[in-house]
């Protein structure tokens, strides 16, 4: 009896002991910390144009280096589709936010990049496959818009709308100028 007494005294001393430490490496070490420096995770709860996304804490987030044509005020060509397929592809779904230089726009909504999943190694074929801005560019629902000083993925942007208008993919079949206002693709 004194044994089985001494060893549930010694389980309560070594749990109180290790205890303390297992929930700090727990806490420690989830997910949200793995995720690289740069990055923010976010959920996307709504779409309010084929280059705005509102997220589920409330913020407004302008995708940078891209415009897609307008769906509210002055109607653009091409804004509906460019609006269903934002919608389709980001609403009610984990993202990964990248901030380039700036924090926010004229009005007042964050400028991001928005990574579908985050990239193991930064390339053209992640940037091509998971970073939505450059994927809106390639299927020509939107024009490169450079945001100077944001600039970090224009040289690639430019060349996936470059073959979105060659192919004549999405706002380039319509116009080889594109459908609103942008960056020139020569």
């Amino acid at each position: 009896m004194r044994r089985k007494i001494g060893n549930i005294l010694y389980l309560i001393l070594a749990a109180a002991i290790l205890l303390p430490m297992v929930l700090d490496f727990i806490s420690t070490n989830t997910y949200s910390d793995s995720i690289p420096s740069g990055f923010s995770e976010a959920y996307v709860t709504s779409v309010s144009d084929g280059d705005t996304i509102r997220l589920s804490d409330g913020t407004a987030v302008r995708l940078i280096g891209v415009n897609t044509p307008e769906t509210s005020g002055e109607i653009e060509l091409y804004g509906a589709e460019a609006k269903a397929y934002t919608k389709m592809m980001l609403e009610g779904r984990k993202v990964y936010l990248e901030k380039d230089t700036s924090e926010t726009d004229a009005y007042g909504r964050l400028l991001r990049y928005v990574w579908l999943k985050l990239p193991d190694k930064v390339n053209d074929e992640a940037i091509d496959g998971y970073l939505f801005n450059a994927i809106l560019a390639g299927g020509g629902y939107a024009q490169p818009y450079e945001f100077p000083p944001d600039s970090r993925y224009a040289d690639r942007i430019m060349i996936l709308a470059r073959t979105a208008r060659n192919e004549g993919k999405g706002l380039w079949g319509i116009s080889r100028q594109g459908t609103t206002k942008g960056t020139y693709v020569p």
